[in-house]
């Protein structure tokens, strides 16, 4: 007897976790709709600091000067790397130490975050943040 309660209590204790797995989970991928002004338009230039080729958004860090001088470093991201090779990237499409112009779209609140939708390279090459059939 007391065996079988364990057992039913272990397996009401299993789902509440699985279930607050799943749905932490889901809480933490947001949509660009939520946090970047997709009818708005922005255009950064700077110093590529950082890059991360993985899940859940490719994201670079840039270094910009701002009009007062200031450096500033924007967290920027596209899309997943999956969707971003099948649109012709690949992990050393971009390397830290580039100089770039970055166009996408902002936040609604200003912060150096930007949505990316293009970035024209040094050398005139342009990387779209768009996959075919996608966006």
């Amino acid at each position: 007897m007391f065996f079988e309660g364990c057992i039913i209590k272990n397996k009401y204790f299993i789902t509440f976790l699985i279930a607050l797995f799943v749905n932490t989970s889901a809480q933490s991928h947001h949509s660009v709709f939520a946090e970047y002004d997709i009818n708005g338009s922005l255009t950064i230039e700077g110093i590529v600091k950082e890059v991360w080729f993985k899940n859940p958004h490719v994201r670079f860090f840039v270094e910009v000067t701002d009009k007062y001088g200031t450096k500033v470093v924007w967290n920027t991201h596209g899309h997943n790397p999956s969707m971003l090779r099948r649109a012709g990237w690949t992990r050393d499409s971009l390397q830290v130490g580039e100089k770039i112009i970055m166009s996408g779209d902002p936040t609604y609140d200003g912060s150096p975050k930007l949505f990316i939708r293009k970035i024209i390279m040094s050398d005139g090459r342009i990387l779209e943040n768009k996959v075919p059939g996608v966006n």
